[in-house]
């Protein structure tokens, strides 16, 4: 669950949500594979939908979208920091956002842009026919959620986690509006992938196209693994691993939970932290009445969070970061997440890839990254409170 408010839409929104909905009316386009999960023979209606997207979100075309081994697209509309693209369920439409942090889609009928929103099968309360993304799906099982309270310009009717995607290669193309999909055998070569700017980060043991297969280094032993996309990161002498979390709104300066162990090890090696309990945060978690204290650390002077690649260098740098602590207490550690590893994790805000272009390959077990021309910030304001509670 996202710990975030909703606010209405305004005006320039609403033309935009028009306009989405327009985009996705039935038109003339280029079959596509039908989706893994989908009933066999059936086909997408459609295949590209045209980008809808705000005003200064788009840059100039990067040499990602002149690759078409990255699949076919449809819209991605960057709002809060966080990718959304427009779905059809049984008919009606709403936002949902492509959430690489969470392995289990979600729907909140109520905050679909008709108000009311596609309802579950005779006799269940969350399965849901009339699911197209990419095409129609079979009935799905969806977590059902009320997200009438997030904040934002978009009404946020649901989230599509890696359960939904873990069987495809997806690609989040910030820089050019769209989210994009293709089998692992029409996926670009890695020689295409690098002469367009890509470099390569490991994601081995912790995302694939089944969770089962996954031992996740870094995680209890007790529970499944989940399956969400996990990189090397470094600071200064220390190492750790991170979940990519493209659903984690971290606000005008980026951010990252960490866990105790990390923690530690940032204190061991010497890394400067300077508490800042202003920005001190109570989450929410999924034992009733129960909340996880969250304590915010920065991290001095210009030491940098490195996404560290393939090739051990660093593939992204990002300075004036702040630091949660998850160190979730006895009575919600069954809930999961970071705050109950054993070893050195974190969780990375949004912000960390939410300017350039991420491929995300569950089959080599891969991302693949392509970086904005400047990659680094400098220290701006506090980050908004807003986080992940799991």
């Amino acid at each position: 669950m996202v710990a975030r408010r909703r606010s209405t839409p305004g005006a320039a929104v609403l033309v935009l949500v028009a306009l989405v909905v327009l985009a996705l009316a039935p038109g003339p386009a280029a079959a596509a594979a039908p989706s893994s999960m989908a009933p066999a023979g059936s086909v997408p209606a459609a295949g590209a939908v045209p980008g809808t997207i705000p005003a200064g979100v788009v840059g100039s075309p990067s040499p990602a979208a002149a690759l078409e081994c990255l699949g076919e697209s449809r819209s991605l509309i960057l709002s809060s920091g966080m990718p959304y693209t427009p779905v059809r369920v049984q008919g009606h439409t709403g936002f949902f956002v492509v959430d690489l942090g969470a392995d289990g889609s979600a729907i909140s009928p109520s905050t679909f842009l008709d108000g009311r929103g596609p309802q579950p099968l005779a006799g269940s309360i969350d399965r849901f026919a009339g699911f197209d993304f990419f095409g129609p799906w079979a009935p799905l099982r969806l977590s059902v959620q009320d997200h009438s309270g997030i904040r934002g310009p978009l009404p946020q009717a649901g989230l599509i986690g890696t359960d939904l995607l873990r069987g495809h290669v997806v690609t989040l193309d910030y820089a050019n509006g769209l989210v994009r999909r293709t089998a692992a055998e029409h996926l670009c070569s890695d020689v295409q992938l690098r002469r367009a700017g890509f470099r390569s980060l490991s994601s081995r043991q912790y995302y694939g196209t089944a969770s089962a297969s996954l031992s996740c280094p870094a995680a209890p032993r007790t529970g499944g693994c989940p399956n969400i996309p996990t990189v090397p990161v470094r600071i200064g002498a220390s190492r750790a691993v991170a979940q990519v979390d493209t659903g984690y709104a971290d606000g005008l300066r980026p951010a990252m939970n960490i866990n105790r162990a990390l923690l530690e090890q940032l204190e061991a090696t010497g890394v400067a932290l300077i508490r800042d309990p202003a920005a001190d945060l109570q989450l929410s978690s999924c034992v009733a009445g129960q909340s996880e204290p969250v304590l915010a650390y920065r991290l001095a002077g210009s030491t940098a969070v490195e996404l560290i690649g393939a090739d051990g260098m660093a593939v992204r740098e990002l300075k004036g970061v702040t630091l949660f602590l998850k160190d979730s207490p006895t009575p919600i550690r069954r809930c999961g997440g970071i705050g109950t590893w054993s070893e050195p994790a974190a969780q990375l805000g949004a912000s960390f890839v939410n300017d350039g272009t991420l491929v995300v390959d569950p089959f080599s077990q891969r991302l693949w990254f392509r970086p904005p021309p400047l990659n680094t910030v400098a220290p701006g304001s506090r980050p908004a409170p807003a986080g992940r509670a799991d």
